[in-house]
């Protein structure tokens, strides 16, 4: 019922009358968002796509596996990744709030949609920040300053809101939350957290993650050279940067697994 109602949502155009009026964002929280858009540099390098190329390495039963790796990636729901490993080409693709995944042996299986409504771009976040900021629907809460063991940071959590009948455990709007960890000194986002679902259950979460570091100047883009990925607390990948290119002419079809 709930994934039925999931789909919906997500594959009509009329997304905002399934959802409720959205409480007032917090005005500190917004600030602090567009305080990251601010220091990234998309003022004076606006930026609607990009590709990428670099290193990747995945931890699989706590074994590291490293090849190389291509980034594609446009507006602030489609990404691809193509990673070239020992065993073949392995992709990932997520576009429009659905995504598809494509092993060594050339089989391509579908991810499921409750694991693809926060997908976004994973190796940068200002995107996704973009779009949760000219969102009506989306409200910016601040959450505190964060307890962690790194430096100083802001938590700015951003939710969406069902109605009751629809959601009355709040399982979808949990689908839907990330919290946005904010480096207090630099204003850098270091990590973005949210949870991820097993295939056939969008009630069963685990804790998710992304974490960016070594945040240096690209082409006048604030970007990290460094993105990892977390799941349960454990590393799943990460990604080293060696190279990236802004507005590159990329198409829907780009973001197909054949």
């Amino acid at each position: 019922m709930l994934i039925r109602l999931l789909l919906t949502i997500l594959l009509t155009l009329t997304v905002r009358s399934a959802l409720a009026q959205a409480p007032d964002s917090d005005p500190q929280a917004v600030d602090l968002l567009q305080q990251v858009l601010n220091n990234s540099g998309m003022k004076t390098t606006p930026f609607s796509s990009f590709t990428a190329q670099g290193t990747i390495t995945y931890y699989w039963a706590g074994q590291p596996v490293q090849g190389s790796a291509t980034i594609r990636a446009r507006g602030n729901d489609q990404f691809r990744l193509d990673a070239n490993l020992p065993d073949g080409i392995r992709s990932f693709s997520t576009s429009k709030r659905g995504g598809s995944r494509k092993g060594s042996d050339g089989k391509v299986s579908e991810i499921p949609a409750h694991n693809t409504v926060n997908a976004g771009i994973p190796t940068l976040p200002y995107p996704a920040i973009a779009a949760h900021l000219a969102d009506p629907d989306a409200t910016i809460s601040y959450v505190g300053q964060a307890d962690n063991a790194g430096p100083p940071a802001h938590q700015v959590r951003v939710t969406r809101n069902f109605p009751t009948d629809a959601d009355p455990d709040g399982i979808l709007a949990a689908l839907f939350r990330s919290d946005y960890f904010i480096d207090a000194q630099s204003l850098r986002v270091i990590r973005i957290e949210d949870s991820i679902h097993p295939v056939q259950s969008m009630s069963e979460s685990y804790p998710h993650a992304i974490e960016f570091e070594e945040y240096s100047a690209a082409r006048g883009i604030a970007v990290p050279a460094l993105v990892r990925e977390t799941v349960g607390g454990q590393t799943t990948w990460e990604f080293r940067l060696s190279d990236i290119r802004f507005n590159p002419a990329l198409q829907d079809e780009d973001f197909l697994l054949q």
